[in-house]
């Protein structure tokens, strides 16, 4: 097994970091984590089904038949007149749900995978990536990226709401260097002016998503940073003003709707009609959590059934019961308190909907409180979702601290997150979906697992 300190410096050496903190930011498990050879075929199958329902839900969006459906209105529901009304062209191309690890009944050893979350703008590429390095295993999720790009360049961008990223995205993009592909990262601001920002204490400033306060070490240098760790190749230059095309290149969206201007959410149909490639359209659906609540619609589910039968069961097996928040569902939402947990679907504005910043349990609320909480839920000017509560699989994660000795973590709460790509052009062989990149976030006496400083991240091996 090799030493916490070389998996620590490997992880390092890989030019990952998040905002003020440089290398990996979480609390690293001493060995990869290890899951049966079945949940790596099951991912490929849930890639496929989950492909299926956003090809659904974008080609019916604003047709006759999504309106019979109730698909057009479902997603319509409440979204904010500030968001554009923009429906990109082209398939979603990469989602990275968030499952939730479910124990089968008489098969401790065997989980059934349970997604809830289809987060269309994902992070995390350089973490995951820097995971598999540091622990020595395959790095799959830079090699599939490298075989969708087919040579293209990748381009990751992204918002300057959420530049605390901006290290791991760089280190990916060397990532692909390494193996001859190509990646660049363009923000919204001028790294320059993130930077200014930054060093002036106007920007990542505790307490931020994943970190409370400042830790040893908090570094306020940007532009040090990246030179230190060579990155700056991987800068998009003369990033001043957003170019009015990009060729043929694959574009990243790194950001919602409610995070750039209608003037920067114009670029990307410009570059697509101009020849490059988004990963995830610029459609503004494919923000909300919503998509998920439309498996439950019975059009939705004859066409499902139609196109792909499994991709319906798998479909059914993997997304828990999901379904937009209206008063009409209160009286239920009551009475079966303990089975359901609320969510913003997006569109908040405040970034509140995602990283389980939203969240609220039903079993963890009295009752009178729970009322309360759905009252005000309901009278919100963006739209929430329902979803049944599942019991995560709970374990226990030996881990290292900051100086690198071993701790343990009792009864941890489990987040399994696997990056899903489908090439969008035909390779040889022939290839339906790409998985890769699968990584376990563990938080301890909570529900709401998300990366921080005080959770445990390991990489995942397939035994």
């Amino acid at each position: 097994m090799d030493t916490p300190s070389t998996i620590r410096h490997r992880m390092n050496a890989t030019g990952i970091g998040f905002a003020g903190i440089a290398g990996a930011w979480w609390l690293p498990a001493v060995e990869s984590f290890a899951l049966p050879a079945q949940v790596a075929n099951d991912l490929e199958q849930i890639a496929y089904a989950i492909f299926c329902l956003f090809d659904t839900v974008t080609t019916h969006y604003g047709t006759s038949t999504g309106a019979a459906w109730g698909l057009t209105a479902l997603l319509e529901n409440k979204v904010p007149d500030a968001i554009p009304r923009l429906t990109g062209e082209g398939r979603v191309l990469a989602v990275r749900p968030d499952f939730q690890l479910v124990r089968l009944t008489g098969a401790p050893a065997r989980y059934q995978l349970v997604a809830t979350e289809l987060e269309i703008c994902p992070s995390a590429h350089g973490f995951a990536h820097a995971m598999q390095v540091g622990y020595g295993l395959g790095t799959d999720l830079v090699e599939q990226f490298a075989q969708l790009l087919a040579g293209r360049e990748l381009i990751f961008v992204g918002t300057n709401q959420w530049s605390e990223f901006l290290f791991e995205q760089l280190a990916f993009c060397r990532a692909l260097a390494e193996i001859g592909a190509h990646g660049r990262v363009l923000y919204d601001l001028p790294v320059a002016t993130i930077a200014e920002q930054v060093r002036n204490g106007e920007r990542w400033q505790p307490p931020i998503f994943g970190i409370r306060s400042k830790p040893a070490g908090w570094q306020d240098d940007v532009w040090a940073r990246i030179q230190q760790a060579d990155l700056q190749h991987f800068l998009w230059p003369n990033d001043t003003v957003w170019p009015a095309a990009v060729d043929d290149a694959v574009v990243f969206r790194f950001g919602y709707f409610d995070c750039f201007t209608k003037e920067k959410l114009a670029h990307f149909a410009q570059w697509q009609a101009r020849g490059a490639t988004l990963l995830n359209p610029a459609h503004f659906i494919l923000d909300s959590k919503v998509i998920m609540a439309a498996l439950q619609l019975p059009g939705v589910r004859r066409h499902l059934a139609d196109l792909e039968h499994t991709a319906l069961s798998v479909l059914d097996a993997c997304i828990p019961e999901t379904i937009l928040l209206t008063v009409d569902q209160a009286d239920q939402l009551v009475y079966e308190q303990a089975d359901w947990v609320l969510k913003f679907a997006g569109y908040d504005s405040g970034h509140q909907a995602w990283g389980g910043r939203s969240l609220q349990i039903g079993a963890q609320q009295s009752a009178q409180a729970w009322q309360q909480i759905l009252a005000r839920y309901l009278a919100l000017p963006w739209p929430i979702v329902a979803q049944r509560a599942v019991p995560s699989a709970k374990v226990d994660l030996a881990y290292l601290d900051i100086e690198d000795n071993v701790h343990w973590l009792q009864g941890g709460t489990t987040r399994l997150r696997t990056f899903m790509l489908r090439p969008d052009r035909i390779t040889r062989p022939a290839t339906t979906v790409l998985v890769g990149g699968s990584h376990i976030t563990v938080s301890g006496g909570t529900m709401q697992v998300s990366e921080s400083t005080d959770a445990v991240q390991a990489p995942v091996h397939f035994m």
